[in-house]
């Protein structure tokens, strides 16, 4: 595995806070900022947002008639919590799990477009000293992981995958922060988590260190997600939103190398670090059958796993706007409905 660019430690810290939000209530502000079609962006600094840094540098929101304003974030759970809850940004991404954990909450906001997939993100790191060299070896062993989130729910399936269940395995949680010093001191024999925490165990504990990969196992998606103020003051605004997005898709398409310094740019990162991770990114705007049947996945169980108080899961085709992307990019809507 190479190791994984210094850059993105800044805004991984922010997924230490947890998926869950807690709000104060629906967006107010927001419709008051779209009267004159001037948007506000909440953009966490992470490359999965290409096709957003690649819309504001290349203007296309102007092009849209959008007046653009943005605050950034280190993460998409911030940019939730912080940002749309609080009504100080109209629009955010934010990965899959954060999203379905705050709709079991509040229902004041919607999808329209996920534009970011990649499905070899998540890894489970383990100790060799104790015995661990396959995944049926974490049976009976301490494994610890960041609670509510993606690389929680990759821990799921992970044993779920290589038939372990889950009161086989001694789950805790951390902090992403704490996992590779726990790894290194002992604390745990195992943890799931994403980089740059993955390439930090195997600095500390060097050949000790075993990386399971999970290829396909996980298809995590980021979403673009807007306060619901937003589509009930001007519905027009959407549509503007999707269309330069899948004007940066094309461009990225077309334009690789000098898309890959536009988000070095953004995030202060090296072109090197940035062409790294570019093969493992899929830039792509779409509403597919496959994300409905991940978000009822993620929270059928996140009921099991009390990570929420309600006995069921919400109608996720409530929580998706498609008449934006369908009016811009039809063939990029699958989700029956």
């Amino acid at each position: 595995m190479r190791r994984f660019p210094a850059f993105l430690v800044a805004f991984a810290i922010g997924l230490m806070t947890g998926a869950l939000g807690t709000g104060d209530g629906p967006p107010q502000a927001a419709a008051a900022s779209i009267a004159d079609d001037t948007l506000r962006i909440g953009l966490s600094l992470q490359p999965s947002n290409a096709l957003v840094m690649v819309a504001l540098d290349r203007g296309y929101f102007a092009d849209e008639g959008l007046k653009v304003s943005v605050e950034t974030y280190v993460s998409g759970t911030r940019a939730l919590r912080e940002g749309l809850f609080a009504g100080k940004v109209d629009v955010v991404t934010a990965s899959d799990v954060p999203v379905v954990l705050n709709s079991f909450q509040r229902q004041d906001f919607s999808i329209i477009a996920t534009v970011f997939q990649v499905d070899n993100q998540n890894r489970v790191v383990a100790r060799r000293d104790r015995g661990i060299d396959n995944p049926a070896d974490l049976k009976g062993k301490r494994v610890a992981t960041q609670q509510g989130s993606a690389v929680h729910f990759f821990l799921h399936l992970f044993l779920l995958e290589n038939a372990i269940l889950e009161p086989e395995v001694e789950v805790s949680f951390m902090k992403a922060g704490e996992l590779p010093e726990a790894l290194a001191r002992g604390d745990i024999d195992a943890f799931s988590m994403r980089e740059p925490y993955i390439s930090q165990a195997k600095t500390l504990l060097g050949d000790e260190a075993f990386v399971f990969a999970a290829p396909g196992l996980y298809s995590q998606s980021d979403q673009i997600v807007v306060a619901n103020d937003l589509l009930n003051g001007n519905r027009g605004v959407a549509e503007k939103i999707v269309r330069a997005l899948v004007k940066a898709e094309r461009f990225v398409a077309a334009n690789p190398e000098e898309s890959q310094v536009i988000v070095a740019g953004r995030l202060g990162a090296s072109l090197a670090e940035i062409g790294a991770i570019w093969p493992d990114l899929i830039p792509r705007v779409s509403l597919e059958q496959s994300l409905l049947l991940r978000l009822e996945d993620i929270g059928r169980w996140a009921v099991r796993s009390q990570l929420v108080d309600r006995p069921r899961i919400p109608n996720f085709l409530d929580l998706i706007y498609f008449e934006a992307l369908q009016a811009v990019k039809p063939a990029a809507v699958t989700v029956i409905h």
